[in-house]
């Protein structure tokens, strides 16, 4: 192995072993470990989850596309022992045909992010892999991760299970409202990051620049808040925001819950036009195979669980909600149809 490789490894695993007795060791690597890399290498991502693995000296696993059967097999088969996924992989690796508990027994540490996570999918995963989780949250902006939600913190039921993580040493995080001044604990407004790895600019867009990084301070355009501990709960995104009669609705609280019935496989909320209240919210629901529930069944399932302006106006069944590469649901695509004719309020 070069002497600059031998190096690099002998310096992560010495940082390993400080932040170990700090209590930090949320993302760790270990002499042997066999990584998957599982996100698209064209995504910030992916690309961050290779360079981490080479540079720990670890056996790097790479797909050319992602395809749970093969993952399966590549965990499986080659001793797969941490990996690197977005939700919906998560959520595909789970229902593959005849995969089970002992196709993941080599896993010890799963890292996931990119988009939001139901309570649901977490508990099928923490059970099913039976193996350490540890959730990433940042941004391309922010040369990638800035907050972690440590394995520790992944406890079902537990108070922290919906929150993001907490942020890296070095790294801050601000909540603030519309005017840009910083809000109170508890309190939801826009996460603002500040990072060492922080971007320089955009290339040759100076205006978009001005307007994402502001101060040294990342705006994220993402809408959430912290607690009194300093954890981050990532609400939604702003632009995704639905305000029905004056009262702010984030999508990913309703898809949520949607995604504890037993019935549902996936689901996705955005705000439609809505000549009373503004907008209302109308659900799209993927059922899972063979399963069966109509909109009665969800509304009363949904009705003992959020407050009834969450409630969705409407639900639509569909074969599959639509994602990105990276797990995002493409809400844009959802909505177009649905604000045809309309001055539009999002993009």
């Amino acid at each position: 192995m070069p002497k600059g490789v031998v190096l690099a490894q002998r310096s992560l695993f010495k940082i390993r072993d400080a932040l170990a007795k700090e209590g930090l060791d949320w993302i760790d690597w270990r002499p042997g470990d066999v990584s998957l890399i599982g996100i698209p290498g064209f995504h910030v991502g992916g690309i961050w989850w290779a360079m981490q693995g080479f540079s720990a000296g670890a056996t790097n696993v790479a797909m050319p596309r992602f395809d749970s059967g093969v993952a399966v097999g590549l965990i499986r088969d080659l001793g797969v022992t941490t990996a690197c996924m977005v939700p919906s992989m998560l959520r595909l690796l789970l229902a593959e045909p005849g995969s089970g508990p002992d196709d993941f027994r080599t896993l010890r540490k799963v890292v996931y992010g990119g988009s939001p996570i139901s309570e649901t999918l977490l508990a099928e995963c923490l059970e099913t892999l039976d193996c350490d989780m540890a959730q990433i949250y940042g941004l391309t902006e922010t040369g990638n991760t800035a907050v972690c939600l440590p394995p520790a913190d992944h406890v079902p039921g537990g108070p922290r299970m919906r929150a993001a993580g907490r942020p890296y040493p070095g790294v801050q995080v601000k909540i603030i409202d519309s005017d840009g001044s910083p809000v109170p604990a508890g309190t939801v407004g826009e996460v603002c990051l500040h990072s060492p790895a922080n971007m320089l600019e955009y290339w040759r867009q100076p205006e978009a620049t001005a307007r994402t990084l502001v101060d040294g301070w990342i705006h994220t355009g993402d809408a959430g808040r912290l607690d009194e501990d300093g954890y981050v709960f990532i609400q939604d995104r702003i632009k995704d925001l639905i305000i029905v009669a004056g009262e702010n609705i984030y999508p990913a609280e309703i898809e949520n819950v949607l995604a504890k019935h037993p019935a549902v496989a996936d689901a996705a909320v955005v705000g439609v036009p809505d000549d009373r209240f503004g907008e209302a919210v109308h659900a799209f629901v993927a059922l899972r195979p063979g399963a069966q529930a109509g909109p009665r069944d969800l509304l009363e399932f949904l009705r003992e669980r959020i407050a009834a302006f969450k409630i969705p106006h409407r639900f639509e069944f569909v074969d599959r909600v639509p994602r990105n590469p990276s797990g995002k649901i493409l809400r844009r695509e959802l909505r177009d149809r649905l604000w045809q004719g309309r001055d539009r309020k999002v993009n």
